[in-house]
């Protein structure tokens, strides 16, 4: 927001501009760290050119600042300083527009101090370490610029008061959310990690499968510096298959191992993290990519050589990737990324059963598979899953690049819906609850358009150089192809303030959820009729929204605000998305069939937690469950949780939380307590109060 005419500061000399009194002004300190004179013309200059005023207001702003300053017998004077006052001027002068575009972005000296001391908890994927601070920082600036540049008052307001959540503001003037990649195209074509091939070196295609596993990690770390959300793959084991012709199975097991060390050590990505990641397992070469041709070591493809050749090595390379999860790392530690998700496809479940007993195995150590589950019919043969929960189907232009090698999905942004201030301002009256939620989705849609002009705009630019890289004839990032999505959280406080019943508590209540949902998705598909774009309707994950919109409406509305946790130490949250209350002590079974019944509905996103209270559950018995979900339940998308203690004394790991380590006696900062927050593993220590809370109210489960 700041421009040199203004930042070089003011000269003593005459000017035609009257000034009382004009006296000698200080050297001005200036944000390009050296000293300048005192001009007044250039607050002109700057005003004219940053805000669109006129010359003639622009001297009457300039005139009046400088007598101010002229006044205060200042010791020093700075750019930031004088804008201020440039500012307060505008303001005098009912030019709050002009304003806007004016301020200068940042911290308060205060809260700058508070990042380098302290650990920021409202993402817990984030160290503290010199590379967050800054991305902190940053932060900071581009939530503001984003409220107050990209979005039109009532759209920013309307996220400030909560009706509405902008997910990853920071990101929203810059840079997509985020993108299933499709491995063959890197395979292919090599490799150009900035896109043009000028300030990074350059790889053809890989030709030995050392170099393919590092050309797959290193685009997913490319990747994240132009999304601000997840990089995964599909097929992962499948496309790499070729590579691995002929292989030992310790061989194979070290080149996994290269790839997920490589993705769980790469601390490179958005200010001090690894690369949020995720790969798609599947058990062999399914029908659907069978007769596809096989991209072969060098980049080559022919009709002549298909994934179908290639079955056993993509069977045993599954194998490899479990087994590297199993070990966990060099401590005993589990492996938070990538996120390893496993397709439970029909045809699967009995000649794979080993595998997935393997795979139950790693769920009930670890927790760490995530289970995408094709067995209902409303599920196709292809479908990608990314970050948290979201869900990409292909429809038939995906479908083409899917068969040409290089089929990307995406999502540009996510809103977030706050649905039980709906029910609150509705007050018990149906009509107008859903007069409210579609007034609010038309906000959350208006939201989405602008930022799909931005990235449109960004792309022109050039500022999103991974994203305009050549593929087939288009962008990399085709934006037809891209789906914005809006979320929602909270249906659970929105039936209890409007019915007086919570979800589980009657059918009544259960199927008003539904018809909710159901008419979001409505109006969703409406949308996309409308403008010719994508459109999706999700479960927002609201790791961090949940606890930040029931904040604002406690703070607004007491005790009639209906939230869940514990309202005396602010740890307070809204139930996520259409799940039933974390606290609620119902049958597994009956959770299950409640929280699936959404799946269908929510075809953009959606995920079923389980919260496993065992120690050591039983891998056969987790099994049996799992096919029992996939055959008898409506569910797309689930997962099991462990509560796990992690000793940094002696490096011993339990399966439960404990308070002093059982093999040498660690207690308090010796023991890390872990457990999946949202849709990935995370330290305790980092969560925010709301979803410590939640973790202390989960209902967990002996199968």
């Amino acid at each position: 927001m700041c421009n040199d005419a203004l930042l070089r500061g003011f000269s003593t000399t005459e000017t035609e501009y009257a000034v009382d009194s004009l006296k000698y002004f200080p050297k001005v300190r200036t944000s390009g760290i050296v000293f300048e004179d005192f001009e007044p013309e250039r607050i002109i200059d700057s005003l004219v050119k940053e805000t669109g005023l006129s010359k003639e207001v622009a001297d009457k702003i300039a005139q009046d600042t400088a007598n101010r300053l002229n006044s205060l017998n200042l010791g020093f004077l700075s750019a930031p300083l004088i804008r201020e006052f440039v500012c307060v001027s505008l303001l005098e002068n009912n030019y709050e527009t002009p304003r806007a575009k004016y301020t200068r972005l940042g911290l308060p000296v205060f809260d700058v101090e508070r990042l380098i001391r302290s650990r920021d908890r409202e993402n817990a994927n984030l160290q503290h370490n010199p590379e967050t601070i800054h991305k902190l920082a940053a932060d900071t600036i581009f939530d503001q610029y984003s409220l107050l540049n990209c979005l039109p008052p009532r759209l920013a307001d309307a996220h400030i008061a909560g009706t509405i959540h902008i997910h990853d503001l920071e990101y929203f003037a810059t840079r997509p959310f985020c993108q299933e990649h499709d491995l063959r195209f890197f395979l292919r074509k090599g490799l150009i990690v900035d896109g043009q091939g000028v300030h990074t070196a350059v790889a053809g295609p890989a030709r030995h499968p050392e170099v393919a596993i590092l050309h797959a990690a290193k685009a997913l770390a490319a990747a994240q510096t132009n999304w601000a959300g997840g990089q995964g793959y599909d097929f992962f084991n499948v496309y790499l298959a070729p590579f691995l012709k002929g292989l030992p199975y310790k061989r194979l097991k070290q080149l996994a191992q290269m790839f997920i060390y490589e993705m769980s050590q790469m601390y490179v990505a958005r200010g001090g993290q690894t690369v949020f990641s995720s790969i798609a397992l599947e058990c062999a070469v399914p029908k659907i990519i069978q007769d596809v041709p096989a991209v072969l070591p060098g980049g080559k493809a022919s009709d002549a050589t298909t994934y179908s050749d290639y079955y056993e090595e993509a069977n045993a390379f599954f194998n490899a990737i479990l087994d590297v999860y199993m070990n966990g790392d060099f401590s005993g530690k589990m492996f938070n990324f990538p996120k390893c998700e496993v397709k439970l496809r029909p045809e699967y479940l009995e000649e794979f059963e080993d595998e997935y007993l393997k795979v139950s195995a790693l769920a009930s150590k670890f927790g760490t598979p995530y289970f995408l589950n094709l067995c209902p019919e409303y599920m196709p043969d292809i479908v990608n899953s990314q970050c948290c929960r979201l869900i990409f189907t292909p429809d038939g232009d995906e479908l083409k690049d899917f068969h040409k090698g290089a089929m990307r999905m995406g999502s540009l942004q996510v809103v977030t819906i706050n649905l039980p201030r709906i029910a609150y301002d509705a007050k018990g009256d149906d009509s107008r609850l859903y007069e409210i939620l579609d007034s609010r989705m038309d906000f959350a849609k208006e939201v989405l358009l602008i930022k799909r002009r931005i990235v449109k705009k960004r792309m022109k630019e050039g500022s999103l150089p991974f994203c305009t890289m050549d593929c087939f004839g288009e962008p990399y990032l085709n934006l037809d192809k891209q789906v914005l999505n809006i979320g929602f959280v909270g249906l659970n406080e929105l039936l209890k303030a409007h019915l007086n019943m919570e979800l589980h508590d009657d059918p009544s209540s259960w199927r008003f959820g539904l018809e909710v949902i159901d008419h979001m998705v409505k109006r969703v598909d409406a949308y996309a009729e409308e403008t010719g774009y994508r459109f999706g309707c999700i479960q927002t994950p609201a790791e961090s929204c949940a606890h930040r919109l029931a904040l604002i409406d406690r703070k607004l509305l007491g005790s009639a605000a209906v939230v869940q946790g514990d309202t005396g130490n602010g740890g307070i949250y809204y139930t996520n998305s259409s799940h039933v209350r974390p606290s609620a002590g119902i049958a597994l079974t009956e959770r299950m069939q409640i929280e699936a019944s959404f799946h269908p509905l929510t075809k953009g996103g959606a995920i079923m937690h389980i919260w496993l209270g065992e120690e050591h559950p039983s891998p056969r018995a987790l099994w049996s469950f799992t096919k029992r979900i996939a055959t008898k339940s409506l569910a797309s998308y689930f997962a099991f949780t462990r509560d796990i203690t992690i000793c940094r004394r002696c490096g011993t790991m339990e399966g439960s939380l404990q308070i002093k380590c059982k093999n040498c006696g660690a207690t308090d900062d010796e023991l890390e307590h872990w457990s999946r927050i949202t849709g990935y593993y995370q330290q305790l220590r980092g969560w925010n109060a709301g979803k410590v809370q939640e973790f202390k109210d989960r209902h967990r489960y002996i199968l």
